[in-house]
């Protein structure tokens, strides 16, 4: 078989390999094992520690480390074996051991370090280990079994490589390991020296050392080095026995000490050094019974203290914080006293050089550590960079100080010389404070962060104010939506643009700030004051939110038909920012009737149904259990929020118990002390229950006293383990008689758990003499007249046998006060607890005063203790005489008598004052009556005045005046309190200028009345089969009697005739019932036999006795159903068990049915994410009887992440039935937070079309909630469009299509189905929903929408430009007018380049662009560039597009005009002369003279004739007048002639000019010819009839 040992693995992991003392990992599992291998390897400083614990209900294998030396305990059911290591080997010398330990063939093994090797035999007969609750490693957490109680300490070292193996299974490989407060790696505090330096890093920080002890009377002290740069921590703590506790912090930058002895807190500052300056500082801490000293570097601060009380100091010492689980422990008894004084947040810096009663102190000796780490961050300190701490907690990060903001700080002062402008101006900047809801997050605006002055007026831009984030806030993060983030820097336009943003981090005590360094960065003129940094603090304000309480638990094991105490560990409360004392828990569902009720031990016996979270703590608060199991649910309120029900499983666990301590009591006499579980205790099973011990045998010598709510000592003849848990039990030595040698006390008791008892037990107590005694014991004696006398020492003097004490070092301390009068000091009365003297007696000033004179003599007396050489004396009395006062007034008060709501007179018989000279007296009303109230009556013939009063004379109790009146309620007794004055003789008014004759109570005795008539509390229709029977039960009619005292039960029922059926005893059906009691009913004595009418009611009457009343039983008749009446879903906790009982799911029937277990369920299609518990074995079903009991349950399965379940049933009895579903609700730990927003970003939609709305958009989550379950519910729909979702119906073939909705889930957003279609209307939009998981919500989440058009909207804007010159397409040309688009990245297209010229960048480079970006318009880099043509015109078209959106716009056309520049000289580019006949003349054409100039128009172009000859030039339309001038444009519309003169050629000489240039002189040639005629053709003219000749001529 061996040789298949390891081929199956148990359990593999390398677990967390730090463990600090308070860690844990736990992996869950259920499993049988025969046998097993376990290894791991440890090293450690600590002598003990829990490495591992494999856990069942009864089984167990621990493995542990005690005193040095491994130790395996096992139990597999028959009893507890042991393993140890072998004899001397020391394995707490902080070198890795490895360790194996193994069972198999009937031997348990344990080998360490591969060499040495232990074993014992394992019986054959032994069954399995049950590993029933999982396995630990390195401490228990919160499991709780009955065999912890002998448990060792949590494991402080490093422990890997962990391995569980077992030969028959594989099972727990996968499970998961959870683990708390541990770290991977091995840390190096276990090996630190003495004199190393240790970090605090986080504000959860602290180091726990063992018991600062300190022999009785001696002087403890504390040693250390620190350093930080925190104005307010807490330094050191240690509490105490009830209120004992010191502790030293740092408030203010300073160190503050306080102490309590148990006389209330010591306060001492030391103001004379620093502390918070990142310097190394050396602390000293003194404290003894007279003096309590703190020293700064040397600089001490001391107060003086009694000298008779002892610093009581139990638990450990903190250093830098307090352990976060033991805050709530200890601010009962002594934090929140601290807290008035220091913080109790964790010191954050560095310390060393730790010394506790001269005795140095080093991490290794540390008992649990948390968030600390070796050596200090550097010289210099950084907190800002601290170590990143690798543990499985989280740590915040390490802020600086909390700085003081001072809103009237100046920076600048003007003089005469500052501008007028800034002549009020003291600063840049005025800051108000921000307000902010807790969690919440809120931007900075204007308001917070305001100029002082118009920025404007000075030339400054909201964009020059920068503003740089100095560091981190306390409690919360500032979010900046900008570039520049990783600098921490921000402008004034980035605050009034909405982009900074302070999110909370939901604390709930205090405010925060911002640092801020601010200056203006300007080229305009600012005074260096306003120009220069500054720091600026912005106060954050939190605006408080009430956080809903939150109820959570398991199975609480109940003792069976006992008590059982609960606390805060089985019903754990959460609520941050209420008070324990203001957290009400309420029973909403209570166990099934007779299992069991709650009770406040404050009144025992009495079922309550809620209780305070106080009560709980306290431990005041038990369930009594009484037969049967069922669970109990549970809600808590804090007044204004309700947490959800959570139901709570009783698990009724047998009773066991043994007596495992009881050592005894050595004490002196006289002294007192208390007996705790070091001296008695028993171990019991359940480990909650109520240990009761009852004392047999009276003590002989002394009392046993239990310390009361109140703080006082009551004297018991029974206790609880509770009290001797929390040191509550003292033993008194009463013995006044000196003793001369050592005697002995007992007290014989039993102990009672439930019905399990533990008989005939002696507890010995031992008392040694007290060397204390008094010498001088002389009663003090006061004659009647005589209001105060001093006690001297010749009265009253202690001695110290064998000793001489000086007389201020022996103390009295006054046990129980006189009752007749008061001690007195130097004017101040002594209560008990106050101490005096003997130099007090020396020096008189110690004296008794009577309180009222009497007129017969009396004794009084007090009770004391000395105290002297640090032990007690016997307790002794001291008897005062006080003679008779013949003028003391004499008191007659008897008890009154009165009738429930009647009144009775107060006369002299009752109440009277008087002396022997008289009966003047006046009584004032102190405490009115609570039930009633004194009434006076008038005289007779007038009037009563009904009025109460509150003074009254002996005349009005001697003439029957004075009359008390009961106001009717059900008190059986009332009283109030008054004050006696004497009236002096003659005066109408009291004598007020004295003290008064007396004081006293009157009481008064209320006889009860039968006043009440029954009252009908059900009243229901009586449902019965036609023609059958069933019985009539108290939840078909039930009367009610509010007469105090009075039992319901014996209410009489008289029935008067019946048509329709009968009433009988189901006995004896054939005897007919008249008259029964509700007891009858109560206990199902009565029966309905129907028959005749389906519809009938019947009388009953009703009586107590004395009043009768008529109630009318309605009956109906019908056919035999089965209906489900309750069917309530039920709300539960994720991975959790519901019980669920008849307030959750239950039938009724008219049918005879007197066994709830004939109703039965049948589960017919069972739970998908969980299973049907009945009676602890899952089940198909169930009945009505198993629900009455709270044995069905529903067990979720933890690994299913729905939120919801059901199974349905059909419900059947006597063959009728009905179908129905139960549902489940699983409420996971997500819900108990609100749902966080991720996501919610402006929804852009185009106009006419529809936007899917995406997780980019819209996004809320919460730990361990599906998106399906977050549920969006549409409150406030958009104004200009719709939300709408896309449906894909289940016929394939069919189009998808969009439906109208009002709520939509998250799932539906990440999948994309939910759309938003706009209306065809640009502008802004918004709907509002409510986000909830069904249990929190986020009200009124606004969704915004900005409709945006379809087509990229483009501005174009004609221009000019001179010819050959150039224009800058900016955004005053090639504009994007809406602000969306403007925004997003848009190329331009050139769809039509220009004709005479390009589109190019402003660099100079000469390519011709075809695209070009929307940012490179805006920088003003794209330009138009005209060719230099002689061109007037010239036009482009662009285009623009938004490829990443998907958007284009509509082609858009630039027209450029183009100014000419008049460069270009006139050009003669025709000069061909004329030909004409002499002396004609002749159009002068563009083929005979042209002039061109590109940049000059044809009509400005002139010729000026110089000279002409043979001839003129003139217009045609002028032809008689001769010109000079013409121009180029005359010419061409052939308006210029030439008219010839003469025979000879000619001509005209000409200049050419565009009004700028002109040509050189040119000359235009006319050449004159002859005219000549010559014959060229003779022939035969031929001319028929009709017809006119023709005839050809040539002319030349």
């Amino acid at each position: 078989m061996s040789e298949f040992f390891f081929s199956f693995t148990l359990l593999i992991f390398v677990s967390p390999a730090s463990y600090f003392g308070d860690s844990f990992c736990k992996i869950t599992s259920i499993q049988d094992v025969s046998s097993f291998h376990l290894s791991l390897q440890f090293k450690t400083s600590r002598r003990s520690g829990l490495l591992l614990l494999a856990a069942g209900m009864q089984d167990y294998l621990f493995l542990e480390l005690q005193n040095g030396k491994l130790q395996v305990r096992m139990n597999l059911g028959a009893g507890e074996m042991v393993l140890s290591s072998s004899l001397g080997l020391q394995l707490n010398n902080l070198l890795e051991h490895k360790v194996s330990i193994t069972m198999q063939e009937a031997k348990l093994t344990m080998l360490i370090d591969d060499l040495f090797s232990t074993f014992i035999s394992v019986p054959e007969t032994q069954e399995d280990l049950n590993i029933d609750m999982g396995v630990y490693m390195g401490g228990t957490g919160d499991l709780d079994a009955p065999y912890l109680s002998n448990a060792i300490p949590p494991f402080r070292g490093c422990m890997t490589n962990v391995k569980l193996e077992s030969h028959q299974f594989d099972i727990l490989d996968s499970e998961p390991i959870d683990c708390h407060d541990t770290k991977e790696s091995c840390s190096s505090e276990f090996e630190v020296g003495d004199g190393e330096a240790t970090s605090f890093i986080s504000p959860d920080s602290f180091v726990s050392f063992p018991t600062w002890s300190g022999a009785s009377g001696s002087e403890r002290t504390l040693e250390f080095l620190m350093k930080t740069t925190i104005e307010d921590a807490l330094l050191t703590f240690h509490p105490g026995r009830e209120s004992d506790f010191i502790a030293v912090g740092v408030v203010g930058g300073y160190l503050k000490g306080v102490v309590d002895f148990g006389s209330g807190i010591v306060v001492l500052d030391n103001p004379r050094v620093q502390l918070d300056d990142d310097q190394w500082h050396r602390i000293r801490v003194t404290v003894d019974a007279s003096v309590f000293e703190v020293n700064v570097d040397s600089q001490p601060a001391s107060l003086s203290l009694r000298g008779s009380e002892r610093l009581d100091l139990v638990g450990n010492l903190y250093m830098g914080g307090i352990q976060g689980k033991m805050k709530d422990v200890f601010r009962d008894s002594s934090l929140s006293r601290m807290e008035e004084v220091i913080t109790s947040e964790s010191f954050i810096g560095c310390m060393g050089e730790i010394k506790v009663n001269q005795k140095e102190r080093s991490l290794q000796d540390a008992l649990v550590t948390k968030d600390v780490h070796v050596k200090c961050e550097g010289e210099d300190y950084d907190y800002s960079s601290y170590y990143d701490f690798e543990a499985t907690t989280t740590t915040a990060p390490v802020r600086i100080r909390y700085v003081d903001a001072d809103p009237n700080e100046t920076h600048c002062y003007p003089t005469d010389d500052t501008p007028e402008a800034f002549r009020n101006i003291t600063k840049l900047i005025e800051v108000n404070p921000l307000l902010v809801p807790e969690g919440g997050e809120a931007f900075l605006d204007i308001n917070n962060l305001s100029p002082t002055f118009n920025l404007n007026t000075v030339g400054i831009r909201q964009s020059q104010i920068i503003f740089t984030l100095q560091n981190d806030p306390w409690y919360g993060l500032v979010d900046m939506n900008i570039n520049t983030r990783r600098t921490k820097k921000f402008t004034l336009l980035d605050v009034v643009n909405k982009k900074i943003k302070y999110l909370h981090d939901g604390n709930e005590k205090y405010g925060d700030q911002i640092q801020l360094e601010v200056f203006a960065h300007s080229n305009s003129y600012l005074p260096g004051c306003l120009k220069n940094p500054h720091q600026y603090i912005l106060p954050v304000e939190i605006i408080p939110v009430n956080d809903t309480p939150q109820l959570s638990g398991g199975n609480i094991s109940i003792t069976e038909n006992g008590r059982t105490r609960l606390n805060p560990n089985l019903i754990k409360i959460v609520d941050s920012d209420t008070r324990c004392e203001e957290l009400i828990v309420t029973v909403t569902s209570e166990p099934p009737r007779g299992v069991g009720y709650l009770e406040n031990a404050q009144q025992p016996g009495k079922s309550i149904k809620e209780f305070t979270c106080r009560q709980l703590k306290d431990g005041n608060i038990y369930f009594v259990h009484r037969t049967g199991s069922g669970g109990i649910t549970l809600q808590v309120s804090d007044g204004q929020s309700i947490s959800h029900s959570t139901t709570f499983k009783l698990s009724i666990t047998q009773p066991q118990m043994s007596l495992v301590t009881n050592t005894g009591l050595l004490l002196s006499q006289g002294s007192n002390s208390s007996i705790g579980i070091q001296n008695l205790a028993v171990i019991a099973t359940p480990r909650n229950g109520d240990i009761v011990f009852n004392v047999t045998q009276a003590l002989r010598y002394g009392e046993l006293h239990v310390l009361t709510r109140n703080g006082l000592p009551k004297q018991v003849t029974s206790f609880h383990q509770s009290d001797l848990e929390q040191d509550r039990l003292r033993y008194v030595s009463t013995v006044s008689s000196d003793l001369e040698d050592v005697v002995s006390d007992h007290f014989q008791f039993d102990v009672h758990l439930g019905q399990f008892s533990l008989w005939n037990n002696t507890f010995l107590i031992k008392i040694t003499p007290s060397q204390v005694k008094m010498a001088q014991v002389v009663p003090l004696e006061i004659e009647g007249k005589v209001e105060q006398k001093a006690i001297k020492h010749t009265d009253l003097e202690a001695e110290v046998k064998g000793k001489s004490v000086a007389p201020e070092t022996i103390r009295y301390i006054l046990l129980k006060a006189p009752t007749l009068g008061t001690l007195q000091m130097i004017g101040r009365k002594l209560v008990e607890g106050d101490s005096f003297t003997q130099q007090d007696l020396w020096n008189a000033q110690v004296s008794y005063r009577v309180q009222v004179q009497r007129a017969v003599a009396n004794e009084d007396q007090f009770q004391f203790r000395v105290f002297a050489e640090n032990q007690y004396s016997p307790m002794y009395t001291y008897p005062i005489k006080i003679q008779a006062d013949s003028d003391a007034p004499v008191l007659t008060n008897e008890r009154l008598i009165v009738l429930e709501g009647g009144e009775n007179i107060l006369n002299k018989d009752y109440l009277w004052v008087q002396t022997s000279i008289s009966t003047n007296f006046v009584y004032r009303v102190t405490q009115d009556p609570k039930y009633g109230r004194l009434i006076r009556e008038s005289p007779s013939g007038q009037p009563r005045f009904d009025g109460a009063i509150r003074m009254f004379s002996n005349e009005d109790l001697n003439l029957d005046r004075l009359i008390y009146q009961h106001d009717g309620s059900e008190s059986s007794d009332d009283e109030f309190s008054f004050l006696v004055f004497e009236q002096a003789a003659g005066s109408e008014n009291i004598r007020i200028d004295g003290q008064e004759s007396m004081s006293s109570m009157f009481r008064i005795s209320i006889q009860s009345k039968n006043d009440h008539v029954p009252l009908r509390v059900v009243d229901k229709t009586f449902n019965v089969v036609r023609n059958g029977q069933r019985l009539l039960t108290t939840e078909d009619i039930l009367f009610r009697d509010n007469d105090s005292g009075f039992n319901d039960t014996q209410l009489v029922f008289v029935r008067t005739g019946i048509l329709s059926g009968n009433i009988v005893s189901p006995s004896d059906p054939s005897q007919p019932l008249f008259r029964f009691t509700q007891a009858d009913v109560k206990d199902q004595n009565v029966l309905f036999v129907h028959h005749g009418a389906d519809r009938e009611r019947f009388q009953l009457q009703v009586s107590d006795g004395l009043h009768k009343t008529t109630a009318l039983l309605q009956i109906q008749a019908g056919e035999a159903y089965l209906r489900v009446v309750n069917n309530t879903m039920v709300v539960m906790d994720h991975g959790s068990t519901k019980t669920l009982n008849t307030s959750l799911l239950s039938a009724e029937s008219n049918m005879d049915i007197r066994d709830a277990s004939e109703i039965r369920y049948q589960v017919t299609s069972p739970p998908s994410d969980g299973k049907i518990i009945v009676s602890g074995i899952e089940a198909s079903w169930f009945t009505q009887e198993d629900l009455k009991k709270g044995v069905v349950s529903y067990e979720h399965n933890d690994q299913s992440l729905s939120s919801k379940d059901s199974f349905g049933f059909t419900v059947e009895a006597k063959g009728v039935s009905e179908e129905g579903t139960f549902r489940i609700k699983i409420f996971k730990q997500g819900y108990l937070s609100e749902p966080v927003v991720i996501t919610n970003e402006v929804i852009i939609s185009y106009e006419g079309e529809h936007t899917v709305i995406n997780q980019d958009h819209l996004k809320v989550e919460q730990a361990d909630i599906l998106p399906s379950e977050m549920v969006f519910t549409i409150k406030e729909p958009p104004r200009l469009g719709h939300v709408v979702m896309l449906t894909n119906h289940s016929d394939s073939t069919a189009a998808p299509s969009l439906d109208y909705i009002h709520s939509f889930t998250q799932e539906d957003v990440n999948r994309g189905r939910i759309l938003y279609v706009s209306a065809s209307i640009q502008g802004s939009d918004a709907f509002a929903a409510d986000v909830s998981n069904g249990f929190t919500t986020v009200d009124d989440l606004r969704m915004m929408v900005d409709i945006v058009p379809r087509l990229i909207p483009i501005q174009a804007l004609n221009f000019s430009v001179r010819e050959g010159g150039g224009m800058a397409l900016t955004t005053e040309l090639l504009n994007i007018s809406h602000p969306f688009y403007s925004a997003v990245n848009v190329d331009f297209v050139v769809e039509e380049p220009p004709q005479h010229g390009d589109i190019r960048y402003l660099d100079g480079d000469e390519q011709e662009l075809n695209f070009f970006t929307w940012e490179e318009v805006k920088l003003g880099h794209i330009y138009y560039l005209h060719d230099s043509t002689e061109s007037g015109e010239d036009n482009f078209t662009l285009s623009a597009s938004a490829y990443e959106i998907e958007r284009r716009s509509l082609p858009v056309t630039f027209t450029v005009t183009v100014f000419p520049v008049n460069d270009e000289a006139p050009k003669l580019t025709c000069n061909t002369g004329l030909e004409v006949l002499a002396g004609e003349e002749s159009d002068i054409t563009t083929s005979m003279l042209n002039t061109e100039d590109a940049d000059t128009p044809i009509n400005e172009l002139v010729y000026s004739i110089e000279s002409t000859i043979n001839g003129l030039v003139a217009l045609k339309v002028e032809p008689d007048k001769e010109i000079q001038n013409f121009t180029q444009a005359q010419i061409n519309n052939g308006e210029v002639i030439f008219i010839h003169e003469g025979l000879e050629s000619g001509g005209f000489s000409f200049t050419v000019t565009d009004g700028e240039h002109t040509s050189p002189l040119y000359r235009f040639v006319v050449t004159a010819r002859q005219l000549t005629i010559t014959m060229e053709t003779v022939e035969e003219l031929k001319i028929f009839p009709g017809e006119l000749p023709k005839a050809c001529w040539v002319m030349k």
